[in-house]
């Protein structure tokens, strides 16, 4: 059987690897900051929730490989997809295979509910989040409750999960972090399922500029206008 030729191919832009490595320092800078420096609390707050909206942003309008169109998968391609990762050969992805673009779906839906429901929170002496008095108490009381203990019931299971599919990927030959620090993926390219024919490294700038201004200009609105 005549070996799989493998390429490298380029992937992910700056931006992207910037916004996964930068999530794990402000969850742990948001850790531990919690109920002792709510200032700092509060600034790295704005910039986990910056980084959310930008990405989602990102997701419509950024470089092909990181747009949510291109590894948003049907229901079936992905149950297709589990059944096929279970032979040998299993096919491969250069953007989030079909179960990692749900997984992208989750962490992003977990962070900003963690995010989201730190707007409405209170610890009733010195903290009010910036949509704290658009709530009755008992709402403001649930999301405090909420933004209190999601962090342990919901994101750290989350990350595990993460951190435990990057490994068995690893253990399969598919280095996952390598390709998120450098941006380049080493394929075998006869069985690679989403290969774009485009070009892209080069930057889409503008877009770029774009997303960072509506991201910036939101969450300014969220914790100054109100």
């Amino acid at each position: 059987m005549k070996a799989s030729s493998h390429h490298q191919i380029h992937v992910w832009d700056w931006s992207i690897r910037l916004f996964h490595w930068s999530l794990p320092l402000l969850l742990f800078l948001l850790w531990q900051s919690a109920g002792d420096d709510m200032e700092q609390h509060m600034l790295f707050a704005q910039l986990l929730l910056g980084l959310l909206l930008y990405r989602i942003i990102w997701g419509f309008i950024g470089t092909p490989y990181a747009r949510f169109g291109h590894f948003i998968y049907h229901p079936g391609h992905i149950i297709a997809y589990l059944r096929a990762s279970l032979t040998p050969h299993k096919p491969v992805y250069l953007s989030h295979n079909p179960l990692g673009g749900v997984m992208v779906l989750v962490m992003l839906g977990t962070l900003l509910f963690q995010a989201g429901t730190g707007l409405f929170a209170s610890d009733d002496i010195f903290y009010e989040g910036p949509l704290y008095s658009y709530v009755s108490g008992a709402t403001t009381s649930w999301m405090t409750d909420w933004h209190k203990s999601w962090f342990y019931q919901g994101l750290l299971l989350i990350i595990g999960l993460h951190v435990l599919a990057i490994v068995l990927y690893r253990l399969r030959g598919e280095g996952l972090v390598k390709a998120m620090i450098t941006g380049h993926k080493q394929t075998p390219i006869d069985r690679v399922m989403d290969r774009l024919e485009q070009n892209i490294h080069a930057f889409p700038w503008l877009r770029f500029a774009l997303s960072v201004a509506l991201a910036a200009g939101t969450i300014w609105t969220l914790f100054n206008a109100f």
